[in-house]
């Protein structure tokens, strides 16, 4: 008798998993590399059979993808693409230095900021909450409050300490009010000197 419901929710999280979602994010491409492109911010490939995704490298878009990979090695493929401003931006990462990070929403709206590392990134789609969540699985909680004036800003000071050089850290902002979520594009920087 618990086989029925194994089963229902085996169909159900497959049937999520190769649903269409829209997410926030832009298009950069493999450097050395010809028409081999990921999700900003993350470890993701992307690819499109009707966007030519050398037009959209660096452009904020709402993006309509489907994984056409697996759970642990997503592949996006990219069906649709709409122009949009950055939501999340984490500033610079240097050694022993404060610099601010910004969402920019609607005044009044909830902010929650998350950072990993971008090796960590996955895709999980979360229709409910307006995209996918594209952080690892245990991600920092850097920050929350609400935005004034269409930004929420927080500061964040690198650690001081040369073993973090080199190393890649991914953000990304979960926003809301009352029953409406979205999450915002991801961010990611090298730490640098």
């Amino acid at each position: 008798m618990r086989f029925l419901p194994v089963l229902t929710a085996v169909c159900i999280l497959s049937a999520a998993a190769t649903a269409q979602t829209t997410i926030r994010g832009k298009v950069e491409d493999v450097q050395g590399t010809a028409n081999q492109f990921y999700l900003d911010g993350t470890i993701i490939p992307v690819v499109s059979n009707v966007l030519n995704l050398n037009l959209w490298q660096g452009q904020h878009a709402f993006l309509d993808v489907t994984n056409i990979g697996t759970a642990a090695a997503p592949i996006l493929r990219i069906d649709a693409a709409t122009p949009t401003t950055k939501m999340m931006d984490m500033g610079n990462l240097r050694l022993g230095q404060t610099k601010t990070w910004e969402v920019f929403a609607p005044t009044g709206m909830a902010a929650f900021i998350f950072m990993d590392w971008t090796p960590n990134t996955r895709f999980v789609p979360i229709p409910q909450f307006g995209g996918a969540w594209l952080m690892g699985g245990q991600p920092f909680l850097l920050a929350g409050g609400v935005t004034f004036g269409g930004v929420f800003q927080t500061t964040y000071t690198t650690p001081n300490n040369p073993i973090f050089l080199g190393l890649e850290v991914t953000s990304q902002a979960l926003v809301g009010s009352q029953n409406i979520w979205e999450f915002s594009n991801v961010d990611s920087k090298t730490v640098e000197n």
